[in-house]
């Protein structure tokens, strides 16, 4: 990557190699001859057609084509209950396709749509829904759905690849994280969420190339894909209040009101009582299984204690998720360095994913393309993907067992899942422990190693307004401890690339 200036000179942008930089990838590496040579410069010498991003477009098509045999059984078979369950091919596709009357009914256009998801996935699914009216009838065309639902998710995926590789800067290969996600060849059929974290990756490639009203415009879509992109704008805020930068940020948040809005306005035009009624269908809805809410619940049901009805679930979330938003704002605004903006998007999403009434382990997938930007530590993250991945897959038998007529060998009882479930939410935990760790501590920051301020921090970069943090910022700067193989900074080896 090279970047001209005025005078005409240009700078080199270092990119980091994972086979060096990354303590558990380094080991992986030996049985295959060990991590790339101390002379070897790749993206100094042309790589042919095997530039980084086709390596990760290939890796993304391989993990896609995997994620789809994880379906087989029910392609083959028909997703029946608790069957699908119990083989852990469930997908809310099919399900949709059927319950929601997808065949004759448009999401929230039609009078009557039961649809319950959001108005994006409405739209993808009365789109996909057409398309295969002339597949057949009855499981041929639930098929047609199912089929045609994931081919658009496995393209959203390869374009979430290529946006967080080109957001992360020099640090490209930690788009592999999101390439070659266990986790994600489990569970990226299974919902419409990848659209939504699809969306926000794409605003951020937009907040890093100081497109902020664009990046405003993507975070409203996304708003309509899943809640949680409205933290993301209130992270972003805090932010700017921190850089002073409050006009770009209030700039961003009206073309994200704007954005909203466009993309209600043809519901409310047609339809105008089908969105109110699906807010007022969310509040009124039990907790799930898998909230804190619905593992209280589900402990209270064993226990004989009282147990939380949707009032009280969406009292006590209220009340968590403002808590979150004092301790986003608290971190945006007083942490010695201001926070990367994949930092503090992380922690404020992740937040959400462990204290929102309606989470599910497919959520997840919102987490992973922050994660790549945020805590690029292939470590933490794929034992955080190995605990989601047990959740799920607890939820699935757990499921089973509740919905009945399936043998214990493919059922769990309440403690197995509710261990499973507060595995994984331990594990979200841990990993927001760390993104907040290295927000105090920056020199333990391997995406600022090398004198790199936030690759994605768009019109947020400049001069600090106080000189008492450029002091600490240059402290954070230099005050890293050289690693054991004697290198500053850790094990972090650099490279040169040129595109």
């Amino acid at each position: 990557m090279q970047e001209t200036h005025a005078t005409g000179t240009s700078t080199r942008h270092l990119i980091v190699v994972p086979s060096r930089s990354d303590p558990l990838l380094r080991s992986m590496t030996e049985p295959v001859g060990g991590p790339l040579g101390k002379r070897a410069a790749p993206g100094a010498v042309n790589p042919g057609f095997f530039t980084v991003e086709r390596v990760l477009v290939l890796m993304t098509a391989v993990s896609a084509i995997i994620a789809i045999m994880t379906k087989s059984h029910c392609r083959t078979s028909g997703w029946a209950t608790p069957d699908q369950q119990s083989t852990v091919c469930w997908s809310e596709f099919p399900n949709s396709f059927v319950d929601d009357k997808l065949g004759t009914l448009f999401p929230f256009l039609s009078q009557g749509s039961p649809f319950e998801h959001s108005v994006v996935a409405g739209w993808v699914a009365g789109i996909t829904a057409a398309l295969t009216s002339g597949s057949g009838d009855g499981a041929l065309r639930q098929l047609a759905f199912f089929d045609l639902n994931a081919a658009l998710i496995a393209v959203v995926w390869i374009l979430t690849v290529i946006v967080v590789a080109r957001t992360a800067g020099r640090r490209i290969w930690d788009a592999a994280l999101v390439a070659a996600s266990p986790l994600l060849m489990l569970v990226a059929y299974v919902s419409w969420d990848f659209w939504a974290a699809a969306l926000v990756s794409l605003a951020l490639y937009f907040f890093a190339r100081r497109r902020t009203l664009w990046a405003g415009a993507v975070l409203g879509v996304a708003s309509m894909a899943a809640p949680y992109p409205v933290l993301v704008l209130l992270a972003l805020v805090f932010l700017g209040i921190r850089a002073r930068r409050v006009t770009k940020m209030l700039e961003m948040f009206g073309a994200a009101l704007i954005a909203w809005l466009l993309v209600l306005a043809p519901v409310m035009a047609v339809n105008p009582s089908a969105f109110p009624a699906h807010v007022t269908d969310l509040l009124a809805a039990e907790p799930s299984e898998s909230s804190l809410y619905g593992g209280w619940n589900l402990v209270a049901e064993r226990m004989g204690w009282p147990a939380l009805d949707a009032s009280a679930s969406n009292a006590a979330a209220a009340i968590l998720l403002a808590v979150l938003l004092l301790g986003i704002a608290a971190l945006a605004l007083y942490a010695p360095r201001r926070p990367r903006v994949a930092q503090l998007v992380f922690v404020a999403v992740a937040g959400f994913v462990v204290l929102g009434k309606n989470t599910e382990p497919w959520h997840a997938v919102w987490l992973l393309p922050l994660l790549a930007l945020a805590l690029p530590r292939w470590r933490p993250v794929l034992l955080w993907q190995a605990a989601v991945i047990a959740h799920f897959i607890a939820l699935m038998l757990f499921r089973s067992k509740v919905l009945g007529g399936i043998s214990n060998q493919h059922a769990i009882d309440t403690p197995y899942f509710m261990l499973a479930a507060m595995t994984a939410g331990a594990a979200t935990c841990v990993l927001i422990a760390l993104t907040v760790r290295e927000m105090f501590k920056p020199g333990l920051d391997v995406v600022r190693r090398g004198s790199v301020e936030d690759p994605q921090g768009g019109d947020l970069l400049g001069p600090p307004a106080d000189p008492r943090i450029a002091l600490l910022d240059e402290a954070a700067s230099s005050g890293k401890a050289a690693a054991p193989g004697g290198e500053a900074g850790g094990d972090h080896v650099k490279t040169v690339i040129e595109n």
